[in-house]
């Protein structure tokens, strides 16, 4: 099968409302994809079956799974990166818009002055009409974007179209051994310069480092923890802390890992029961998948590639939306939040270029 009868095969299940995901590794041009023959629902939150999961910020809400068992299996190369160019449109943002997240960013640094909470991960969602929805046209997008991150598409009839890049990976198991990261702190990426890091994403990435760790210590063993390191990101450069170890397969199973990383505090906060309380009250919408994980699994052997669902959006053929954030704590300035956001937008947004009115 070549890749244009893959896009064929994928606007058939499309038409059909059957789900479907493909997606691209890291620093890899293949594509792997699982096309369900049915339009059931499998859930992920037990870690039974052996294939790909989309799981909510919420972890009450309901965890998706694309079983292998019950889908057509597809891996194919793909060289696609002359589809990527440099256009980034822009999207109107309303003065209500700024006003609300310098308001919500507000209230968070109130709490963090009281000591209530040390950093909480403020998002926000906009939506983008769309002119001229197209869906081979959108995969061949998200593949052609930032080569070093996860890029994704995935359609469920329950969940709708979620695509994205993703830069963060949540865990990578291979049988007694795993990986996962801390990312945390932004700067845009400016030519022949290195970013230089403040107090406040210093701040940032020590608390989210700190609390995987304590929570990994607990169930793992053999714990090493890297050095702070600067990663690109497409436009963007985050702060990044390697952590590894090993399963005790004694008391360790790839549900229990899960458990003790999500949400991690670079996508929720410090202390995390408290971060989520304030984000539930004040955020003021659902945050669904984004925040939340995904990647493919196989239970029966701890094995996983599973990533944060970051610089993503939701689609349907009238509306795209975008979901961006940033981590809050004491030294954060509101105004400077907001231009963060705004500059978490650029990714999706030269996505949807060719799309938009």
């Amino acid at each position: 099968m070549d890749f244009t009868a893959l896009l064929q095969k994928i606007n058939t299940h499309w038409n059909q409302q059957l789900p479907f995901v493909l997606y691209c590794n890291p620093n890899q041009t293949k594509v792997n994809g699982l096309l369900q023959h049915n339009a059931d629902y499998y859930s992920a939150k037990e870690f039974v079956n052996k294939g790909f999961v989309l799981a909510p910020f919420d972890t009450d809400q309901r965890w998706f799974c694309i079983p292998e068992a019950f889908s057509e299996k597809i891996t194919l190369e793909a060289s696609l990166f002359d589809h990527q160019d440099s256009f980034i449109p822009t999207c109107q943002e309303f003065p209500s818009d700024k006003e609300k997240h310098l308001r919500y960013v507000s209230q968070i640094l109130n709490t963090i002055q009281n000591k209530t909470v040390k950093k909480v991960v403020a998002t926000r969602k906009k939506e983008i009409p769309l002119a001229a929805f197209d869906l081979s046209k959108l995969i061949k997008r998200i593949i052609a974007q930032d080569i070093s991150a996860f890029r994704y598409l995935w359609f469920h009839p329950s969940t709708g179209i979620w695509c994205g890049v993703s830069p963060e990976v949540l865990l990578r198991s291979d049988k007694a051994h795993f990986s996962t990261m801390a990312l945390a702190g932004t700067q845009r990426v400016t030519q022949n310069t290195s970013p230089t890091w403040g107090p406040k994403e210093t701040l940032e990435q020590q608390l989210v480092t700190q609390a995987i760790t304590t929570n990994l210590k607990k169930i793992t063993t053999a714990l090493q923890v890297s050095s702070p390191m600067t990663q690109k990101a497409g436009s963007l450069y985050h702060i990044k802390t390697q952590i590894s170890g090993v399963f005790d397969h004694k008391q360790t199973t790839l549900s229990q890992i899960v458990s003790a990383l999500h949400p991690t505090p670079a996508v929720c906060g410090s202390p995390k029961d408290t971060a989520f309380a304030i984000i539930q009250k004040l955020e003021g919408y659902d945050r669904e998948f984004y925040t939340g994980f995904l990647g493919p699994i196989d239970p029966q052997s701890n094995t996983s590639q599973l990533y944060v669902n970051l610089r993503c959006m939701k689609i349907d053929p009238q509306m795209a939306t975008l979901y961006v954030g940033g981590g809050i704590t004491l030294d954060s300035t509101p105004e400077l939040e907001w231009q963060e956001t705004k500059n978490k937008m650029t990714t999706m947004l030269s996505v949807l270029a060719p799309m938009l009115p």
